[in-house]
């Protein structure tokens, strides 16, 4: 894995003839360059892998649909792009990138023959990375190795919970000021004996049923809270937000806010560190029960997150409904922050949330641009691969340990 394989998309064939060079004098060789005509370009690539795509120069119309159907068709590889690409076409980039679970390695704005090698390299890196581990935490991605997921239905997931095979994962949130650890959203993986650890993408649509969204909640909401209870002595882990992702249906349940609350004083956690993350895949009807069992976790200390905000049903209107203490923006949303119509928006809503003293958390920033541009319009937190991938319990203390501040030394007198 000590090479790349490249495919550049450029119009121009000085910028070719420059590119070519950087890539020899970077060691990779295995190089395919298509022109302005993609419509009749070879797909897929002439190349026995993709490992990354560099958007140069794209004059015609053609380049749009290869290049979906390259993130389409392939598994997961980096993307590189100028900066003097069109607005369209960037925006479409973009979200091929998210929806497919691509990686940005940057933008480049001239042919700078330093910064476009630093790209180049880090592009191997994150391939060194991905192809020599499991890639199931990845943003989108397909992960842990398998084409798809067919085999999973044969399995007795119950088998899987009872025997603690579904565990949590845990990523951390930071403050975007002191870039402390304040948090961690539980995510859900499958530790499984023979395929290692999967994705949520290869059973969670196995929980798709409100007796399996209770089962999954349950089960990580239990060894959630069996970490947090462990961390309570740890100089860290006093005040760490853990965040629990749950369906909108499940607050419907009668017994659920009880069932949390008992689980929660069962595990003595204070209920101000209980972060539940509300995900609206169908809109939430603010039925009798749901307005109870808000009213009682709220009551609690318990406090709600608005998950994906401003994508699906998660609108402005459940602001006004529901009584959040937190929004998170939608890691698609995320990925385009930097643009001009994007900046304004989040201008908005972090006067948004300030006026309604909601904390405000970016979900998957993945580059230090992201952040930077993040935090200069006030967003108040952050979770990403830029900070930290998903890990398990025994690594998230690891990292707490190493992130703790150093204790002052007593003077003597």
């Amino acid at each position: 894995m000590s090479t790349l394989s490249v495919l550049l998309l450029c119009s121009n064939a000085f910028r070719v003839r420059h590119f070519s060079r950087i890539l020899a004098s970077c060691g990779f060789a295995r190089v395919q360059v298509i022109s302005d005509d993609c419509d009749g370009a070879q797909f897929p690539p002439a190349l026995d892998e993709l490992d990354l795509v560099i958007c140069d120069s794209l004059h015609s119309l053609n380049a749009i649909p290869y290049l979906r159907r390259l993130c389409e068709h392939h598994g997961f590889f980096s993307m590189m792009e100028c900066e003097a690409l069109q607005a369209p076409i960037r925006w479409g980039l973009a979200n091929f990138r998210v929806r497919s679970g691509k990686y940005c390695v940057g933008s480049y704005s001239e042919l700078d023959t330093l910064q476009i090698s630093a790209l180049l390299l880090k592009a191997l890196a994150i391939k060194r990375t991905v192809k020599g581990h499991a890639r199931d935490d990845a943003p989108g991605a397909a992960g842990a190795g398998c084409a798809n997921n067919d085999w999973v239905a044969e399995l007795d997931v119950s088998q899987a919970l009872e025997q603690r095979q579904i565990v949590p994962f845990f990523q951390p949130q930071v403050c975007m000021k002191t870039r402390r650890i304040t948090g961690a959203e539980v995510l859900a993986r499958w530790q499984h004996p023979h395929k290692g650890v999967l994705g949520p993408q290869f059973f969670l649509d196995l929980f798709d049923s409100p007796q399996g969204h209770r089962q999954l909640f349950d089960c990580l909401l239990q060894q959630g809270l069996a970490l947090q209870r462990q961390l309570q002595g740890h100089a860290s882990g006093d005040a760490l937000m853990f965040s629990y992702n749950i369906e909108a249906s499940q607050l419907s349940d009668p017994q659920f806010a009880l069932r949390v609350l008992q689980q929660i004083d069962e595990a003595q956690v204070p209920t101000r560190q209980v972060t539940l993350e509300i995900t609206e895949r169908q809109a939430l009807v603010l039925s009798m029960q749901c307005i109870e069992n808000i009213s009682v976790l709220v009551h609690s200390g318990v406090r709600l997150s608005l998950d994906d905000f401003g994508t699906g049903h998660s609108s402005i209107m459940r602001l006004a409904d529901i009584p959040f203490g937190q929004l998170k923006l939608d890691s698609g949303f995320v990925a385009n922050a930097t643009g001009p119509k994007e900046t304004r928006i989040i201008e908005a809503i972090v006067g948004m949330a300030g006026a309604l003293h909601l904390e405000l958390v970016a979900e998957g920033i993945e580059t230090e641009k992201q952040r930077a541009h993040l935090q200069r319009l006030g967003v108040d937190a952050a979770q990403g691969f830029l900070f930290h991938k998903p890990m398990n319990a025994a690594a998230l203390v690891r990292v707490l340990t190493l992130s703790r501040p150093p204790q002052r030394q007593l003077s003597q007198s």
